[in-house]
């Protein structure tokens, strides 16, 4: 028997996109926690508004509950530092 590994065939997973599924803009991370292996995020926007009153009001609304794993929390991570690092400029003292 040989020790070498064995070549397997990525299965393509079909991916739907049901229409029902909202765009959310997110812009506060509310709360992050975790329990072993398990993330459970809250994010949410700021809605500012007028009360009847006539004075200005602003509102944390919940936009957003994720649950995920530690693999995907990894892939997130990796994905958004590289994001992140193609938008921020360097500092000065790195730029030829």
């Amino acid at each position: 028997m040989s020790d070498a590994p064995k070549t397997t065939n990525a299965k393509l997973i079909p991916l739907r996109e049901p229409e029902h599924v909202p765009v959310r803009v997110i812009n506060r991370l509310i709360n992050l926690d975790f329990v072993g292996s398990q993330f459970d995020v809250l994010m949410g926007t700021t809605m500012l508004g007028v009360t009847p009153e006539g004075t200005h009001e602003e509102q944390m609304v919940i936009a957003a509950r994720l649950r995920f794993d530690i693999d995907l929390a990894r892939t997130i991570h990796e994905q958004l530092g590289k994001a992140i690092q193609a938008v921020t400029t360097p500092p000065k003292d790195q730029v030829n």
